[in-house]
C-alpha cells in the first residue's frame, strides 16, 4: 500500500521540525497512539489502537528515523507484528518553508502488509490509514501552530 499527502501546516519550518520530533505532540497527534518512547537515540517503540471496520487492532509498532537532513526531511521505517498480521514500511517526510509563517509537508509511506489481517483486511486498512493520515497531518499542525508567539 502507498499513501502520499501532502499539507500545508500553519507554522514555520523550525516550528515544523520540532512537532515533528517531539515525542509528547507525536503521542498526541497520531491516532490510536497509547503510548510512545524513545528507546535509543532516534529510535521508538509504540504501542497503538486502531480501528478496522467493527474491531480495534492493538500492535506495538518499532520505529527507527534515518537519513535526517535537519529540519527539512527525514525517513521513518517502520516495523509491527501481531498474532493476525505484520508489517513493514517506511515513510519519506519533506518539509519546505511556505513564507515565514508556513510550511508545505510531503508526506510518502510505502507499507507492506503480511499474515491474516493482509490477506482478509486489505481494504480496510487503507481506508483506516488514510483515516488516520489525514487527522495525524491536522493535529501535527494544530500542535505546531500552537508554538508560535
Amino acid at each position: 500500500m502507498r499513501l502520499s499527502d501532502t499539507h500545508a501546516l500553519p507554522a514555520p519550518l523550525a516550528d515544523a521540525w520540532w512537532a515533528l520530533n517531539d515525542l509528547d505532540v507525536l503521542r498526541e497527534a497520531l491516532p490510536g497512539c497509547e503510548q510512545l518512547l524513545e528507546i535509543a537515540r532516534d529510535e521508538f517503540v509504540g504501542e497503538m489502537a486502531v480501528p478496522l471496520g467493527l474491531t480495534t487492532s492493538r500492535f506495538t509498532v518499532h520505529v527507527m528515523r534515518r537519513d535526517v537532513v535537519a529540519p527539512h526531511r527525514c525517513t521513518l521505517h517502520f516495523q509491527t507484528r501481531t498474532i493476525a498480521a505484520g508489517g513493514i514500511g517506511q515513510a519519506a517526510l519533506a518539509l519546505q518553508a511556505d513564507g515565514a509563517d508556513a510550511t508545505r509537508l510531503q508526506v510518502d509511506i510505502a507499507v507492506e502488509i503480511e499474515g491474516l489481517m493482509a490477506q482478509l483486511g486489505a481494504p480496510l486498512i487503507e481506508v483506516a490509514a488514510r483515516q488516520m493520515l489525514a487527522q495525524f497531518l491536522a493535529r501535527l499542525g494544530a500542535a505546531a501552530s500552537a508554538r508560535m508567539p
